[in-house]
């Protein structure tokens, strides 16, 4: 295979009725992914969990799922006001989707895995496309223990493999425990190393999938904090530029059902990268969503004889000249120190014992005054540290207009009306390049870029700091299938 075009999803968590209900959202996203083309197809983490609400019943349970079915666009006015009304009887009475999704994964498991399994491999095979399933706190199928963990259907619908999150947050914590091992997956389309969450912020984890032979790098992420956020995915690009790989990001946005400790609505704008040799600008990326929070699905070609070319000819070869039998050997003792280390040892940051200065013939006041207890052992604070560099302001104290006037014309600038001054506002960012538009990606993937194949530059406008429901033209335009589409799919 030469070229592959890959979808990426960026999905938000809704709490559906039935299963067919979650099916057929689902539809919109591999419907605009076929119309892209592509071959195969991203999902985020955690939307793999939208199986549960079905499975749930009970008067609380159906209070959430009223309440989540008003905050949908395309809900009639009574939905938006008894929903209203269901979700403050349901704040009242403490429903949580949370405790109610633990209660079932812990008394029927089974269930739970036999609904993902039939939706997602049902899909794949509908689609006929390989599909990297949401992540989902599933029982392992491996010995039965439950673990967030994806699993990449085939074409025919078939498992070829999952992968369990390794690296816990917080957050999975009492509802899974921590996989084992990180494997390559063979696929038509490839091998695919895929992480997780956390899991991707490790340089040896993808270091790891590529020396197993990973020929893509495919990650899922979930976060309800922008630094989380900006820290997966500079995290994503450091694996894909690591090991001179393709790679692609999903994040799961919007609305936050799911979360432990608090509700924030997840973030995050979704991905396809490839090493910055073979991107514009050398930025990493092919392309990008360009919100935080709207469903979005984003398409890319990646050409794998440029790939091969940059490994022969790239002047940081850094798939061929890493010396192992050095850096092994090295990290392997690091390592283990560092995991003999005892919990909470200060080790590290011990300071050398201090002596006190002899002071001869002192008067006994001043010899009492000066006089302190004798430290045997002591941790460095910030204030012991040395002062390596400071940082001033860049805006100084000229005006806006001088300030604005001296910016490069491409750098984006927004007025802080708290400040009354200029600040980079990365929200208006754009990694579109004059050599490779949207449109151009659009175009390699066979479609045409007046219609309904939006890339990220053309998702919904709203800004970062938006609460409300924007979808995408792109989602609002898939939610039937095309006039004229007799294809009849089967399930």
């Amino acid at each position: 295979m030469n070229k592959l075009i890959v979808a990426c999803i960026q999905q938000k968590m809704r709490l559906p009725q039935t299963l067919e209900e979650y099916r057929e959202d689902l539809r919109r996203f591999l419907r605009a992914a076929e119309n892209k083309r592509a071959r195969l197809v991203v999902f985020p983490e955690l939307a793999g969990v939208m199986v549960i609400p079905p499975l749930l019943g009970g008067f609380q349970a159906n209070l959430l799922k009223r309440a989540d079915l008003s905050r949908r666009r395309q809900s009639s006015l009574w939905q938006k006001v008894s929903g209203g009304v269901s979700g403050a009887l349901a704040g009242w009475l403490g429903a949580d989707f949370r405790q109610m999704a633990g209660a079932l994964l812990t008394t029927e498991p089974d269930a739970v895995w036999e609904a993902y399994d039939g939706v997602f491999g049902g899909l794949a095979q509908e689609f006929d496309v390989t599909l990297a399933a949401p992540s989902a706190y599933l029982p392992d199928p491996l010995d039965g223990v439950l673990r967030n963990l994806a699993v990449i259907y085939g074409p025919g619908g078939e498992r070829l493999g999952y992968q369990a999150k390794r690296v816990l947050h917080p957050e999975d914590e009492d509802l899974a425990q921590p996989g084992h091992e990180w494997n390559v997956i063979q696929t038509p389309v490839g091998r695919i190393g895929l992480m997780l969450g956390g899991d991707l912020l490790y340089p040896e984890v993808g270091r790891l999938l590529a020396y197993q032979g990973a020929e893509l790098l495919i990650a899922q992420g979930a976060a309800t904090e922008r630094v989380m956020y900006e820290k997966l995915r500079a995290g994503m690009l450091a694996r894909m530029q690591d090991n001179q790989l393709f790679a692609a990001i999903s994040f799961l946005v919007g609305h936050n059902e799911f979360s432990r400790r608090q509700r924030d609505p997840f973030v995050g704008r979704s991905s396809v990268l490839a090493p910055q040799e073979l991107t514009p600008r050398a930025s990493g990326i092919l392309v990008e969503s360009s919100n935080f929070r709207s469903e979005s699905v984003l398409s890319a070609v990646w050409e794998f004889e440029a790939l091969a070319e940059l490994w022969e000819t790239s002047d940081t070869p850094v798939r061929s000249q890493l010396p192992l039998d050095t850096v092994g050997p090295a990290l392997a003792q690091l390592y283990r120190k560092m995991n003999q280390l005892p919990e909470g040892s200060d080790a590290l940051l011990a300071a050398p014992e201090r002596q006190e200065p002899e002071i001869k013939d002192a008067p006994a006041a001043l010899e009492e005054r000066v006089t302190m207890p004798k430290r045997t052992k002591s941790t460095l604070s910030l204030d012991d540290l040395p002062v390596l560099a400071s940082v001033t302001s860049y805006w100084g104290d000229a005006s806006d207009t001088e300030v604005k006037a001296s910016l490069p014309a491409h750098v984006p600038v927004s007025l802080t009306p708290e400040s009354d001054s200029w600040a980079y506002d990365d929200s208006l960012e754009s990694y579109e390049s004059p050599t490779l538009s949207t449109a151009d990606v659009g175009a390699a993937a066979g479609m045409d870029a007046e219609g309904a194949d939006s890339e990220s530059a053309t998702d919904g406008q709203a800004g970062e700091g938006e609460v409300g429901e924007e979808e995408t033209q792109e989602m609002d335009a898939l939610l039937e299938p095309r006039a004229g589409d007799e294809r009849e799919r089967t399930g």
